[in-house]
């Protein structure tokens, strides 16, 4: 042993040339090391920084092992390109100089991470700590190699075992929570509830719109019934998933805006405690499982996991899961954003990795950091399938959410654009749609293939999209009608009517107690509110259905395009909103300036604001009495 290790100290003082296995133990050994320590970092730093949610890349516990493995390959080609300089003149002493590369990229790795330091500092500290070590090394080679050969076995099975703890724990997890579920009745339908996040239901051919952008919906709907006047309870996309959930107003699940992670886990802490949809089904013996495409407000994370054995949010493909790593993306922020004629684009094209370049709205990129990868349709349903594929012996509830419509708009490179297509961006808004409706048909006709006809299908939307309306651009900063009217279609073959259209206003939180409704099992008091299937069993029930009521708290997720109105109009900067949808009449209430009044049957867009006539401030009055006074929008 001592003779081995004179030998070692003896090869580095003469300066003679380093073996590649070397080099290679000592990249394995940062590799790790910095992964580890980095994964464990991401997930601390989401949590503390969680104000900033809206502008992170988010992960879940999946990056413990997805960022050692992302460094490990990153610091394995910096160590052979060492060794190749290194070949070209035995002078050069390559472990120095692979301990100063890898010390600084550890270092810069660790610093970045926590979002909190400008990249120039991060720099400049990973390099004086680099030059620092390096030389610290330099008297102690031989024995650091020693070092790093007894303890390289130990990181990798520290590494192999983070790995099967996270991925055996999930498949474990779910087939233990399968095996205990109750036997369901054998006639049991499937529930699959689909979310077209940001669709507006005027840009629906079903809903009248001039454009056919989704014949696959309208066939949907002409087999089942459509609310013709569907609100969403919020105009943007966390607090509206939860009601969608819970059947419950976002004032009374308490998800009005993002909040802070519990250290422990979310367990039944989230949604105020309220019974979820998938958390009911999953006791009458449904496997449950979600499909996200939005993964800043729709995921585990955010505390929308409850009553669901399986989901799918992040890391959902290489690409995914190399940007939501440090120096993936360091990578996406300084290469992924670049014009379509650069080498960098035109390389990652020729290399079949385009789907990198289909940006997401997760992320900083609009504030000098990463866009993440877009998860499409494509890949939901790819998702779905093969979670469906994987057990037939129990009905499921699936509920997907699809973000192809939400900004930035359009359908992935490579897909067909539609002949109205000329690149504005009502355009591209409806190119998304009609990509998604494509998908929407494949996915339902794989379900035939797999003869799961017997399934209750609900679509819907969280939000519509301002394009331009009132001076607005996107969504969530007010809760005018093109941001809160959303398409509902239910099929249910022989179950309900065909080509049923129903014109009162319905509010979507309806659709838990629907479902449930639906499955003959309306347990009472576990979803608030009367079963949407009265309005197609029985006419009566429309006079005295109740107003569908929107919320929507004081935020500062409003994007700067929007913020450009405040003044103008109204809009939630500066205090909450909340507005109530009657067959003719729609009022909207703003905390800090008033009422506003719109005719929306005769003035669809809005523009007309009747609160200062006698017959507005006295419908006004009226309206503004169906509010819950005990409601409290914070």
């Amino acid at each position: 042993m001592i003779n081995r290790h004179s030998a070692l100290r003896s090869q580095f003082h003469s300066g003679s040339s380093v073996s590649i296995e070397t080099l290679v133990l000592v990249a394995t050994w940062f590799g790790i090391f910095a992964g580890l320590t980095e994964g464990g970092g991401l997930l601390l730093f989401q949590r503390i920084n969680w104000t900033q949610w809206g502008r992170l890349m988010h992960v879940s516990k999946e990056v413990l092992w997805i960022s050692p493995l992302v460094d490990l390959s990153f610091f394995l080609i910096v160590s052979l390109s060492v060794w190749l300089i290194s070949r070209l003149s035995q002078r050069i002493p390559s472990i120095q100089v692979l301990v100063f590369l890898l010390t600084f990229l550890t270092i810069y790795d660790w610093l970045a991470l926590t979002n909190r330091l400008y990249h120039r500092a991060c720099l400049i500290m990973a390099l004086g700590v680099a030059v620092a070590f390096t030389r610290w090394i330099a008297k102690r080679e031989a024995s650091s190699v020693t070092f790093w050969k007894k303890s390289t076995p130990w990181l990798a099975a520290v590494f192999l075992l983070t790995l099967w703890a996270i991925q055996g724990g999930k498949w474990a997890h779910e087939k233990i929570a399968v095996a205990r579920l109750p036997a369901a009745p054998q006639s049991a339908p499937n529930v699959l509830v689909i979310v077209l996040d940001t669709l507006r239901a005027d840009h629906l051919s079903s809903y009248g719109y001039s454009r056919p952008t989704s014949p696959e919906i309208d066939r949907i709907a002409s087999q089942g019934v459509l609310f013709e006047n569907a609100i969403a309870p919020c105009s943007w996309s966390l607090p509206s998933h939860a009601s969608l959930l819970t059947g419950r107003a976002p004032s009374e699940h308490g998800m009005q805006n993002v909040q802070a992670m519990p250290w422990p886990g979310w367990g039944e802490k989230s949604l105020s405690g309220y019974p979820a949809l998938g958390e009911v089904l999953r006791h009458r013996g449904y496997r449950t499982g979600a499909f996200s495409a939005n993964r800043i407000y729709f995921t585990r994370n955010v505390g929308l996991g409850r009553g669901f054995i399986h989901f799918e949010d992040y890391f959902d493909s290489v690409g995914d899961s190399f940007v939501r790593t440090l120096y993936g993306r360091e990578f996406a922020r300084l290469y992924l954003n670049r014009s379509e004629n650069s080498k960098v684009t035109r390389a990652l094209r020729y290399l079949g990795l385009e789907s990198w370049l289909d940006k997401d709205s997760e992320g900083s990129g609009d504030f000098g950091g990463a866009y993440g990868v877009r998860k499409r349709a494509s890949a939901v349903n790819q998702e779905l399938m093969q979670w469906i594929d994987r057990d037939r012996q129990h009905p499921f509830f699936a509920f997907l959410n699809y973000l192809d419509v939400h900004y930035s708009y359009g359908g992935p490179p490579g897909y067909p654009k539609p002949d109205w297509d000329r690149g504005t961006t009502v355009d591209e808004y409806d190119a998304g749609l009609k990509y998604v409706d494509d998908y929407i048909g494949r996915l339902l006709r794989e379900l035939e293939r797999r003869e799961a006809r017997n399934t209750i299908v609900v679509i819907t939307s969280d939000h519509g999209e301002s394009l331009g309306a009132h001076g607005l651009s996107y969504h969530g900063a007010a809760l005018y009608r093109e941001l809160i009217q959303v398409p509902l279609i239910i099929s249910y073959p022989q179950q309900i009517p065909k080509g049923l259209r129903v014109a009162v206003p319905v509010s979507i939180t309806g659709i838990p107690g629907t479902v449930m409704d639906l499955l003959a099992d309306r347990e009472p008091g576990v979803f608030p509110g009367p079963s949407l299937s009265a309005l197609w069993k029985s006419q009566n029930q429309q006079t005295n259905w109740p107003y569908p009521i929107s919320e929507l708290a004081q935020t500062d997720i409003i994007v700067p395009a929007d913020r450009v109105v405040e003044g103008k109009i109204p809009i939630a900067t500066n205090g909450w909103m909340k507005s109530l949808v009657a067959p003719r009449w729609h009022l909207i209430t703003h905390e800090k300036f008033g009422h506003q009044l719109y005719d929306w049957t005769n003035d669809p867009k809005e523009s007309n604001n009747l609160i200062d006539s006698p017959e507005g401030r006295a419908t006004a009055l009226r309206l503004a009495s169906h509010f819950n006074p005990q409601a409290k929008i914070r």
